[in-house]
């Protein structure tokens, strides 16, 4: 029997459904219906157009300088950066002790307590009001933040240290050299803690013995700038001036983008008499930082020696703006004076400095010599 070549299986024709017709049409309608809803959603999924700040970059540079030692500039990062982040304290507890290092008191003060008042559990913060409240002699407000700190904290390395400083600032020595000797304990390699048994030592008069302590300091962190100025005071406290000289060197090598290394070098110079190196050198501080009030008060006061008036009478001015309260008397007379000296004289510009200058010191000699060359 012959097989047949057709297929067993029969090809059915496929049929499209009316029904599936109709309710694809019904979806068509509704979809072009609510196409207003769908580009607002759209829409809705779009990136902001407004820029984020680079707050990793920010912080990123802020370090870059942080290791050139370019202190203004890493603490205009440091600001940006906390403005945009205002749930962290940790920016402001920078800013803080970077004050410190300038000696800009008020401004410590200032970003410590804001960034306590965003955490006030937050223990770096508080060691910073601590440390900022020791600096600017409020001690029994700085031992109460940092005794709160301790509860938080009992073995902080830094607030034990911060604890040691404050009573050594206000002569207590049995307890500063207690709270100094557990801050050591908890941690050898702290340096904040070597530069305070430093500074007990200085009080006491042990100055080789605070020297000592800078040295371990320096083996701690080699790049502590700081702790070289520091050990050149003490030199200079020993009169050893050729030692002091080579300290503030050691500074200017390990941080020369900072005005204060030169300015300790530059007065330094001017200590010993040495007039043309501490005015190339007090220059190249201003230079770098023209709101450094101190190194402009320098720097008039060497023009001043070398009897350029004229120029003393301009750098003393800006020193004087710059500083304000924080005026020492030797730049008050020492700017009345000048202008009396100089060609021309100007009595009336040089009596209220003179004045201002005798209500720290009715006694002092140079403001009344100037006074009674300028009769009122």
């Amino acid at each position: 029997m012959e097989l047949s070549s057709e297929s067993f299986t029969r090809h059915r024709r496929f049929r499209f459904p009316v029904w599936l017709g109709i309710i694809i049409l019904l979806v068509g309608i509704s979809l072009y219906n609510r196409r207003d809803m769908f580009r607002d959603a759209s829409n809705m999924l779009q990136s902001d157009p407004t820029p984020t700040p680079n707050v990793i970059g920010w912080l990123a540079e802020a370090r870059v300088y942080e290791s050139q030692g370019r202190i203004r500039e890493a603490l205009e990062l440091y600001a940006q950066v906390s403005a945009v982040e205002q749930s962290s304290p940790d920016e402001l507890v920078i800013q803080s002790h970077y004050y410190l290092l300038l000696d800009d008191v008020p401004q410590a003060l200032t970003t410590a307590q804001a960034a306590v008042d965003r955490d006030p559990e937050h223990v770096p913060s508080l060691n910073a009001l601590a440390r900022a409240l020791d600096w600017a002699g409020e001690y029994e407000k700085s031992v109460d933040i940092a005794v709160e700190a301790l509860t938080l904290e009992p073995d902080n390395s830094d607030t034990l240290a911060i604890l040691g400083e404050v009573y050594a600032d206000v002569g207590n020595w049995i307890r500063s050299e207690f709270y100094l000797e557990q801050a050591l304990e908890a941690n050898p390699l702290n340096v904040m803690a070597w530069r305070n048994q430093a500074l007990l030592y200085e009080r006491q008069g042990f100055y080789r013995d605070a020297l000592d302590a800078l040295d371990q300091g320096l083996s701690v962190d080699p790049s502590a700038w700081y702790l070289e100025i520091q050990k050149g005071r003490l030199h200079e406290a020993l009169g050893e001036w050729d030692e002091a000289l080579a300290a503030y060197e050691r500074a200017v090598d390990l941080n020369p983008n900072t005005s204060m290394t030169w300015d300790a070098l530059g007065f330094g110079h001017f200590k010993v008499g040495n007039d043309l190196d501490a005015l190339r050198t007090l220059k190249e501080a201003v230079k770098i930082d023209p709101a450094n009030g101190v190194a402009q008060a320098h720097l008039g006061t060497i023009y001043y020696r070398l009897r350029n008036y004229e120029q003393a009478v301009v750098e003393l001015n800006t020193a004087m703006e710059l500083l304000g309260d924080q005026t020492r008397i030797e730049y008050l007379y020492q700017l009345g004076l000048a202008y009396i000296y100089k060609e021309p004289s100007e009595c009336d510009k040089a009596l209220p400095w003179l004045q201002k200058a005798l209500t720290l010191d009715p006694d002092s000699g140079p403001a009344l010599e100037g006074l009674a060359a300028c009769p009122i």
